[in-house]
């Protein structure tokens, strides 16, 4: 067979070879391109994986301590007759303190909300006298967007003890963790804290009672209801 009859033939082998180092190549680029892709490294967005989402929460508007908080008792038009005719002349007043939140998860399993609240009055002997009054509200399957929550001191122990001068808040995850707070005082106080303060707590002048409520226990549990979640 002469040089002219081997060409052909050279020229396929040749290509063949091309064709398998084309193919090795094509292996390794494929092996590089999945070794940059650790095992447990969450995927790029838009190449199919999922993005982890942050569960965030934030006090968007939160109450002074202030007249502002002294709200008079609603009034509601009723169809029933009374059989003894209204006793209480003047309306009374509760302190309300209404917070608005806003959570970014879509869906958020559980917030506990723990309140703070200091009032001031006098004692018997004329002298300034302080009542800490706390209470937890706790939320559950919380809906992505903007939320309010609110509790209040009854009448009668606004004017046995005195109306508010300080309110703190914390709100915490089902993990335990703050996510936010925020404090409000017309006083001073010896720490920043001062909701966790023994200083402060444990003072002659402070006592701690009961009566801070959730607004599902006023007459204000009815008012804008859509805008509260229900109190677990």
């Amino acid at each position: 067979m002469n040089k002219a009859q081997r060409l052909p033939g050279q020229i396929a082998v040749c290509a063949m070879s091309a064709l398998v180092l084309m193919s090795a190549g094509e292996v390794l680029a494929q092996a590089g391109r999945l070794g940059q892709q650790r095992p447990g490294a969450p995927s790029a967005p838009g190449a199919g994986g999922t993005r982890e989402v942050v569960e965030t929460v934030k006090i968007a508007r939160f109450p002074s301590p202030n007249k502002a908080a002294m709200v008079r008792t609603p009034e509601f038009n009723v169809n029933v007759q009374n059989t003894m005719p209204k006793v209480t002349r003047k309306p009374r007043e509760w302190a309300l303190f209404e917070i608005k939140y806003e959570t970014g998860a879509r869906w958020t399993d559980e917030l506990s909300f723990n309140y703070f609240v200091m009032t001031k009055g006098k004692n018997d002997e004329g002298k300034d006298a302080f009542s800490f009054y706390s209470a937890t509200v706790r939320y559950t399957d919380i809906p992505k967007g903007d939320h309010m929550s609110c509790v209040a001191i009854t009448p009668s122990l606004i004017e046995r003890y005195g109306e508010p001068v300080s309110i703190a808040l914390e709100i915490v995850g089902k993990d335990g963790k703050v996510l936010d707070s925020k404090a409000e005082s017309l006083i001073p106080y010896p720490s920043k804290e001062w909701w966790k303060d023994s200083a402060v707590l444990d003072n002659p002048s402070v006592t701690r009672r009961n009566g801070l409520v959730d607004r599902s226990k006023t007459p204000f549990a009815l008012i804008n209801i859509d805008d509260y979640e229900v109190v677990q």
